[in-house]
């Protein structure tokens, strides 16, 4: 169970790769006749989750009814889908680069068109 205890999601893994490794430290119990049940492996997958999960974690860390890795990997998915739709609509830099950005033109400049804000 040591593995289980220390299992962490990785700073580039996704949910799923993260899932994933879960399944095989399960299947790796599994084959050395110590099977891990959902309501055992879930709670340690979301400890191992970071902050940004955070609410999830608690919401399904205090639910009544038993927890099953599939509803717990779909719940997670979506959280991860919504962060990644959320951050690539942050804007990022200045606001006159912002602005910059949102009137470039596809066409190259025209040298007699180029004007220069200060």
């Amino acid at each position: 169970m040591d593995k289980l205890s220390c299992l962490k999601r990785g700073d580039v893994e996704n949910i799923i790769k993260f899932a994933s490794r879960s399944d095989m430290i399960r299947d790796e119990f599994a084959m050395l006749g110590d099977p891990v049940d959902d309501n055992t492996l879930a709670p340690r997958v979301l400890s191992g989750l970071p902050a940004e999960f955070g609410m999830l974690r608690t919401v399904l860390e205090n639910k009544a009814t038993k927890l099953a890795m599939s509803e717990v990997t779909t719940l997670l998915l979506q959280v991860e889908q919504r962060s990644i739709i959320v951050s690539a609509f942050k804007p990022s830099g200045s606001v006159k680069s912002q602005a910059l950005t949102a009137v470039a033109h596809e066409k190259p400049f025209d040298k007699m068109s180029v004007v220069c804000f200060y």
